[in-house]
Parts: C-alpha cells; sequence; structure tokens
C-alpha cells in the first residue's frame, strides 16, 4: 500500500472516531521510569556510555553542550516529539528507489553526511536517537551513524515514551538550524559489523558462527511474508530470537543479567550474524549484543529476509536455500 493511500486512510480513520479518541489509540503510551535505576542498569552494560535515560538528555539538551537529537518517528503515527529534536523515518535513511532490485537497505555514506549536515551536526556532536514504542528504528539510526565511525552515539532507553512518563516537554521540533558539514570519520561499516549475502552462505555451515533470526513466529515458522520479502520462510541452521524478549514491558532494555541468560549460551565462542525483515529488528539485537554484552564479532544483515529471499525466489541462486519456505 502506497504512504499516501495510508496516510489517507488514517486520516479518515481520525475523522471517524474523533481525533483525541485516535490519539489516544495510536499514540506512543507513557512510562514513568526511574532515571536512578537505568544509571544503574548502564552502569552495569559493556558500553554504558551509549545509553542515556530521558531526564539526563534532558539536562544534556538544556546546558551548553554540542547535542543532536534524532527521532525516528513514523509520521502516520500521532506522536509529538521530542521538543527540540529532527525527525525522520526510513526513507530517509534507507537506499533510494531503483538503487537494488528490493527494499530496505540503508543509503550511502554521503546521504548520511547530508542529513546529519542539515541537523548542524559534526563529527563532535552527542548524537542521540530515539524512537516510540518499538524502539529497534532508533537501534537502526544507532547502527547507521556509528557505521560513519561516529564515535558519540547514544540510545535514549524508553525513547519517546519515557520522555513523556517524565513530562518531559513534546512538540516544536526540527528547529531552523544553520547548516554544517558533516564528515564521516570513517566511512566504512568495516567497524561497525555489516554481513553481506555472501557472508550469511558461508556461515550457515560454519561452527564458528551463529546467524540470529530476530524476526517475529510467523515469519521464522514460515507462515507469514512480511510485504517487501519474495516468499516466507528461515536461513538454515539459523537460531530464533525474537528482538522483542530483549524489552521490558515498559520498553527499556532489560538487565545484563537478563540479556546474558538470553543470548548467552548461544554467542558464545561463534562470531554472530543478526537478520530480520530489512536489518532494522536485527539491529537492536546487534546493539545488544555489541555494547551490553560486549560481544567483539557481530554483524548486522542489512538486506535481511528481504535480500535474501530475493536471492533465493527471483534470482534463484542454488546456494541460497532456505527453510520453512515454500516448495520449488
Amino acid at each position: 500500500m502506497k504512504k499516501s493511500t495510508l496516510a489517507l486512510g488514517i486520516l479518515a480513520a481520525a475523522v471517524a472516531i474523533g481525533y483525541p479518541t485516535y490519539n489516544a489509540m495510536f499514540s506512543a503510551p507513557s512510562f514513568e521510569i526511574s532515571d536512578e535505576k537505568l544509571n544503574a542498569k548502564f552502569s552495569h552494560y559493556s558500553q554504558p556510555e551509549h545509553f542515556i535515560c530521558a531526564q539526563d538528555l534532558k539536562k544534556l539538551m538544556d546546558s551548553n553542550e554540542d547535542v543532536v537529537v534524532i527521532g525516528a518517528l513514523n509520521p502516520m503515527k500521532p506522536d509529538a516529539p521530542i521538543e527540540g529534536s529532527f525527525t525522520m523515518w526510513r526513507d530517509g535513511y534507507s537506499a533510494k528507489e531503483g538503487a537494488y532490485e528490493f527494499d530496505g537497505m540503508s543509503n550511502t555514506t554521503e546521504e548520511m553526511e547530508k542529513i546529519l549536515s542539515t541537523y548542524g551536526a559534526t563529527s563532535d556532536s552527542t548524537i542521540v536517537v530515539y524512537a516510540a514504542t518499538s524502539h529497534h528504528d532508533a537501534a537502526r539510526l544507532f547502527w547507521q551513524i556509528e557505521a560513519l565511525g561516529h564515535k558519540d552515539i547514544r540510545y535514549l532507553d524508553g525513547g519517546l515514551n519515557a520522555w513523556v512518563g517524565a513530562d518531559l516537554p513534546t512538540g516544536n521540533a526540527n528547529p531552523s538550524q544553520e547548516e554544517s558539514d558533516y564528515q564521516a570519520a570513517e566511512p566504512t561499516h568495516e567497524h561497525t559489523a555489516l554481513a553481506t549475502l555472501d557472508m550469511v552462505i558461508q556461515a550457515q555451515n560454519n561452527d564458528e558462527w551463529v546467524i540470529i533470526d530476530t524476526r517475529g513466529n510467523d515469519e521464522f515458522n514460515g507462515t507469514t511474508t512480511v510485504g517487501g520479502a519474495f516468499g516466507p520462510g528461515t536461513i538454515p541452521n539459523s537460531v530464533h530470537i525474537n528482538w522483542t524478549k530483549a524489552v521490558n514491558e515498559d520498553t527499556t532494555l532489560k538487565s545484563v543479567e537478563e540479556l546474558q541468560a538470553l543470548y548467552g549460551d548461544v554467542i558464545k565462542g561463534k562470531k554472530v550474524i543478526a537478520y530480520c525483515q530489512s536489518g532494522v529488528r536485527s539491529a537492536h539485537t546487534t546493539m545488544i549484543l555489541q555494547n551490553v554484552l560486549g560481544a567483539d564479532e557481530v554483524y548486522n544483515y542489512d538486506g535481511s529476509w528481504i535480500e535474501y529471499s530475493h536471492a533465493h525466489y527471483e534470482e534463484k541462486q542454488p546456494n541460497v536455500t532456505v527453510i520453512n519456505g515454500q516448495q520449488s
């Protein structure tokens, strides 16, 4: 379904049921979350400097520090952004139409540099990313900005839900900003662990590797094909750990002990490739494995199931096989 058609449908629904009711039904729920508990949790993470709570972000934004806050917010939802932040959605940080035969890939270094320049960011800026309710989109931005070699990149734990729960100001986003000339420090994915199709093929039958499928149960079982993919199924020999198992009911990340219990035995002594539909949910898992558990070699498969299913169902590459899929 085209975005314009979806937008008209949402507008019609809002008119039909009344905006206050629509807003209550579809906007991000708020959660009151203790900053002391979050900071105590962060202190046990492998790289606590990459995580921040809502109250500390507000203090940072009120200071004279060079901070740029970016929300990955779906424009079809009535979520009021963090005051003073910039907002964008997947079409802004994904590859342009026609760049690939399939959707979901990340955009170029040059395009990310242009976006961050528009926000006035420099290589010395503290960049904080956030999302609403399903915070995997913030993790995707985290991964793409880190791919530029940016050092001070932080993830707002609990995102907009925690910000609203702390009764912090929203609205007045996307402020006018003098454009900078952002230059990527290391314009390569090598240090951020980008998995390619060839790597995935090689890893399937290699005991040194484990492939983690971070999608939902129906996707893993092959009973559902999400729009954009070319057929159902799972990458052979992958381990299924739904990304949602890593978050609490209040949308914050779980403790290091809980995450170690979830992932520890699976990744112990292994190199890891995480994948999902289009590298968004798997970016969340990648962030956790790297920055919470301190795993050394974790790779996010950018193309994920969209690319893999295209190679299998459309290109019929003989070395790209699936399980839980359709019979050819």
